[in-house]
């Protein structure tokens, strides 16, 4: 049993062994899995696993160890898009080898390495190639998550490139299927946060605050509703920000400033910190 990869994206998404094994099985079991590495009954493993948006094989591997490896490399890069760990994160895909990644691990590669380009302002061009790699070739009939995280990116990339024009086309495309998503597993959830956090900061940049701020209350209630909380720093930082834009009351700037500081600490975002002291 590969126990180490099931508690590494246990961590990466924030989560609680309480949390995790809540309506599945006992806080012990969980434990002990974890512990020994002795599988618990299949039926429970299986949810475990759903849960954190790993299949089996993740765990109980069929596949060769290097292909589980890297993978789980590109998910640890992933995670470090929310900590704006974005050096880190690079360094992660520079140790990543193509010839251990699949359609969907390329798609990955792709999504994250385009958001990083964009979002550390390199050359626009650069972002676009590693979007269109995915809608022009991997997902060339437009079947996957991957397609959305692309038009989010290319949002982002004109967005930083102050083409709010375009930027705006690609985030209106990203609106219109956000209620599509499917969000039944953690990493769709963590990347439709993604899509909706991207596109409240674009709205926040163009001073459009309203919009802004009905996304992230939006946000927001997903993060509610699906019990995960690495975006709630971020979601009530942008809050704050577009409360204190709008001259909002100090005492509400205030409590955003708190409440994302708490969960910036919560999920261990220490550049999230380092912003937030710096704009208060």
């Amino acid at each position: 049993m590969n126990v180490d990869r099931f508690i590494d994206a246990r961590k990466a998404l924030g989560m609680s062994q309480a949390e995790l094994c809540e309506g599945i099985c006992t806080q012990a079991t969980l434990s002990k899995f974890e512990s020994s590495g002795r599988a618990p009954a299949v039926r429970i493993l299986v949810q475990l696993c759903a849960r954190l948006g790993l299949k089996l094989d993740d765990v109980f591997p069929i596949n060769q160890p290097a292909e589980l490896e890297v993978h789980h490399i590109l998910d640890v890069a992933e995670f470090k898009l929310i900590t704006s760990e974005y050096d880190s994160a690079m360094a992660d895909l520079d140790g990543v080898s193509f010839d251990h990644l699949s359609d969907d691990g390329k798609m990955q590669y792709y999504f994250i390495k385009g958001y990083l380009t964009a979002l550390t302002d390199q050359p626009i061009s650069d972002s676009l190639y590693y979007f269109n790699m995915i809608l022009n070739d991997l997902d060339n009939e437009h079947r996957t998550i991957y397609l959305q995280l692309a038009y989010t990116g290319s949002g982002v990339a004109y967005s930083h490139n102050n083409e709010n024009e375009k930027a705006e086309f690609y985030f209106q495309k990203v609106f219109n299927d956000l209620q599509k998503l499917l969000l039944n597993n953690n990493k769709a959830i963590w990347r439709a946060l993604n899509m909706i956090y991207y596109t409240a900061e674009y709205y926040n940049r163009i001073a459009d605050y309203t919009t802004s701020d009905s996304l992230l209350t939006y946000g927001y209630n997903v993060c509610s509703e699906k019990r995960v909380t690495y975006y709630v720093a971020r979601i009530s930082f942008l809050k704050a920000k577009n409360a204190q834009a709008e001259h909002a009351d100090a005492e509400e700037i205030q409590e955003d400033l708190n409440d994302a500081r708490a969960f910036a600490r919560l999920n261990h975002n220490a550049n999230l910190l380092e912003e937030i002291e710096a704009f208060q």
